[in-house]
């Protein structure tokens, strides 16, 4: 977990420091809307656990802070989704167990950097790191107990894709959780390690 925590501040210190260097280069900003889709299925453990994710999506605002010429900048998203969970066999012993869908508000901060395609088109890359905290659900919830996923995860994020007409991105991202979801649960702590990892398609359109 320490490990975890050093590598994320280590992204964190980096996005930072070009977000600065950025803004004092006489960077282009500009602000726009990002939202999205899940398109992988969630395994959170193949013995007891199996929750195979149906339906996710992300929805919120973006900055991008982008130094002229040499194409390196940043950009900072605070983003709403939601998890919905379709949940087979999920059983503690002989009882059933529940998975309750998850809702939450995730912050990521990426370094990014751009290339121009003969001036047709852009591509980017981008990654860096991202915090996310609970709104609603995430808990396992027997007959008799109920266990509550945590409040508060960080992880790292990387992604590219392409931009059309100078105002739409189109990307592809992974992300990867460090953090432990239900981890100090002496029952459920080597069952539900991690918030699920997962690869997303992202439309962003900047104003």
């Amino acid at each position: 977990m320490k490990k975890n925590y050093m590598s994320f501040m280590k992204c964190l210190a980096v996005a930072a420091l070009v977000f600065i260097g950025a803004a004092q280069a006489n960077a282009q900003l500009r602000f726009g809307v990002k939202g999205g889709f899940d398109v992988s299925s969630n395994r959170i453990n193949k013995d007891i656990l199996n929750a195979n994710n149906r339906l996710g999506f992300q929805i919120g605002g973006t900055m991008e802070l982008m130094a002229p010429i040499v194409g390196w900048g940043g950009e900072l998203s605070v983003l709403y989704g939601h998890q919905q969970y379709d949940v087979k066999g999920l059983k503690d012993g002989n009882d059933d167990v529940s998975l309750s869908d998850y809702n939450y508000l995730r912050v990521p901060l990426n370094l990014k950097k751009k290339f121009s395609i003969m001036g047709l088109f852009g591509v980017f890359i981008q990654a860096g790191p991202y915090a996310e905290f609970k709104l609603s659900g995430g808990d396992v919830k027997g007959v008799d107990q109920q266990w509550k996923s945590k409040s508060y995860g960080m992880g790292l994020n990387a992604g590219a894709g392409v931009e059309l007409l100078n105002h739409l991105e189109v990307g592809m991202y992974y992300r990867k959780s460090l953090t432990d979801n239900y981890g100090d649960n002496a029952h459920w702590g080597n069952i539900v390690k991690k918030r699920p990892d997962n690869w997303s398609v992202n439309l962003t359109y900047f104003f």
